[in-house]
């Protein structure tokens, strides 16, 4: 997520020289944390295959983001192979970047990004959730004995 809710304990925990959108946005980065998060599968009763797919799509989602917001760096996808920086195409960077710190987010700026984080973020995926929920509950009821 692009705001200053989201995203400021693990950029100030690994510090300046790594850079924003760096290595913690990567691909890589996100398949290691759906293989951690997956090992743990088994005592939550849950398929390590599907938790690995939801825990990578999970983490792929907030540089995939990142990159549709209208400013920074871009996000480095392919590190470690590749130092370069890529942005969604231009009809997609349609985030407003939030601004750094708390007292600049409590500014008009920050309200614009509020206000571009709901209409390009929270409404798309709520409106894939009930999606998600409607297609589940359809082929709940198409199953014998399915409850919805």
């Amino acid at each position: 997520m692009p705001s200053v809710f989201s995203h400021p304990a693990v950029p100030l925990a690994l510090g300046a020289g790594l850079g924003h959108r760096g290595f913690s946005h990567s691909l890589l980065a996100a398949a290691v944390v759906a293989l951690a998060g997956a090992a743990a599968a088994p005592a939550l009763r849950a398929r390590f295959a599907r938790a690995f797919v939801f825990l990578f799509v999970a983490a792929a989602s907030h540089g995939a983001l990142d990159a549709c917001t209208n400013g920074g760096l871009g996000v480095a996808f392919l590190w470690p192979w590749s130092e370069q920086r890529f942005f969604a195409s231009e009809p997609l960077r349609v985030i407003e970047v939030s601004p750094i710190g708390l007292g600049p987010f409590l500014s008009a700026r920050g309200a614009a990004v509020l206000e571009s984080e709901v209409r390009w973020i929270w409404l798309p995926a709520l409106a894939l959730g009930l999606i998600l929920v409607g297609a589940r509950r359809a082929r709940s009821r198409r199953r014998p004995g399915g409850h919805a």
